[in-house]
């Protein structure tokens, strides 16, 4: 839990449409992927879909790539990167956040609920995998 909300904390500046340094936009994505592994741990082996959790890596690999690549960026004279209206990244924060806390507490309250949690780590990978392309892409296009 500590992974993601460290992931909420660094993403700020983006949602706030703050300047920051283009090596900080790498940051998380990394804290995402930490989330998405502790998830792997969480399913029990009987539950995994090793198809599930590889095609949400590669759409969201995908669909990261295709918004870094027309996502706004401002760069200032000091290499300071600014991304107007990038409120995906919020989002799919936000999104990973709420798998993480059902996988995590949703199989303490209801037994059944043990089933579901390769589809939130599905979506937690997803989320990550989206955050890494976007940001490497939007790093690679921004330098100088």
């Amino acid at each position: 839990m500590s992974a993601i909300a460290a992931c909420l904390y660094v993403s700020l500046p983006e949602w706030q449409g703050r300047l920051r340094s283009r090596s900080f936009l790498l940051v998380p994505p990394v804290l995402a992927f930490i989330c998405a592994y502790i998830m792997m741990g969480f399913v029990a082996p009987e539950h995994r879909e090793p198809w599930l959790l590889r095609a949400a890596l590669g759409l969201g690999l995908a669909l990261g790539v295709l918004r870094g690549l027309f996502i706004k960026s401002d760069i200032d004279e000091f290499g300071l990167v600014r991304l107007p209206g990038a409120r995906d990244g919020l989002l799919v924060t936000l999104v990973i956040t709420a798998a993480m806390v059902a996988a995590t507490l949703a199989p303490l309250v209801i037994e059944q609920a043990v089933a579901w949690v390769p589809y939130a780590t599905g979506l937690a990978g997803f989320g990550a995998t989206y955050l890494s392309g976007r940001a490497v892409v939007v790093y690679l296009r921004t330098r100088s």
